[in-house]
Order: structure tokens, then sequence, then C-alpha cells
């Protein structure tokens, strides 16, 4: 091979090479830009969650899970987004406030995730005579972590499970 050969096939090589190498960290990019995509769309999951059951909104807050979800919480476990709106169909009798932290996503797949989230949660008796009163609570009702499997679905991305782990409870005085 010439010198001039072997110049442009070196050239070329190298050409090759960054080539190789831009396209593996653009992969990379898109990779980590779709993995921040879905980390957020759980996370908004979760939010939404605790604004949908401290605003009383059964129809929403079954939207969030899947058909075939399911939460466990207090001892109980439903199945299903009919049985999650059966749950959270009654009147309001009671106001609730979840106070959402430390929220952390895992991106398990294109389709799956996982996650943990610290709730906070307080609970009082609604006065049927004044309903938007403040209400008045000693304690907060339980301190824990939910647990939960996130999945994309044909409507976007949805909770596939969710359980409610406590981790403090008020003192019952």
């Amino acid at each position: 091979m010439s010198l001039i050969g072997r110049c442009l096939f070196a050239r070329t090589l190298v050409s090759a090479t960054l080539l190789c190498a831009l396209t593996t960290a653009q992969a990379s990019a898109l990779t980590e830009s779709a993995s921040e995509r879905i980390k957020q769309a759980c996370e908004t999951l979760v939010m939404d969650y605790a604004r949908h059951r401290d605003q009383a909104q059964g129809a929403a807050l079954a939207q969030l899970f899947t058909e075939d979800a399911t939460l466990a919480v207090n001892g109980e476990t439903f199945i299903g987004r009919q049985a999650l709106l059966t749950r959270f169909a009654a009147p309001a009798t009671h106001r609730f406030r979840h106070m959402m932290s430390n929220v952390h996503i895992t991106v398990t797949g294109h389709q799956q995730a996982t996650g943990v989230s610290y709730a906070l949660i307080f609970v009082g008796p609604i006065d049927k005579q004044n309903p938007d009163a403040p209400i008045t609570v000693s304690n907060f009702v339980a301190m824990g972590e939910y647990q939960d499997t996130f999945v994309l679905t044909d409507a976007g991305w949805r909770i596939a499970s969710r359980r409610f782990v406590p981790a403090f409870l008020a003192d019952a005085q």
C-alpha cells in the first residue's frame, strides 16, 4: 500500500472510531434522557396519588392505577381499578393530608420502574356543619413508606402495585 493509501486508510479508521464513539455517547445520552422522563412520570404519579387522595377525588385516583393493580394499605388489599373506585367512592367523612418526601424511582426497563417514597399522614373528622373548617389533630396517624411498581401502558405510566409499610404509628391514647 502506498504512503497516500496508508494515510487515507488511517484517516478513515480514525473517522470511523470517532463516529462510533460519538454514536455510543449519543445513545447513552438518549438512554439517560429516557430514564429521566420515566422517573419524572413516576414521581408525578406519587404526588398525584397524594393530591387525589387528599382531595377525595376517587375517580381520578383510580385512573392512576392499571386495570389489574393492587393497593395494600392498613391491612387491606384492593385488587383492580374497580375495587379502588368502590373504595374511594364514598363521601368523605375525614380529611386526609399526605406529606410526601424522599421519592426515589429506579428504572428497571423501558416499560417498568419501582419506587419508594416516604409519607407522613394526617387524618381528622370533617365537621358536617362547617366542612371547610380546619381540623384539630394532636398527632399524625402514620409515617411510613409506599413501595410502588410502575408500568408503561397504552394510557401512559400507571401504578401496577402500591403497598404502604408503616414505620411509625400515632400513640392511640
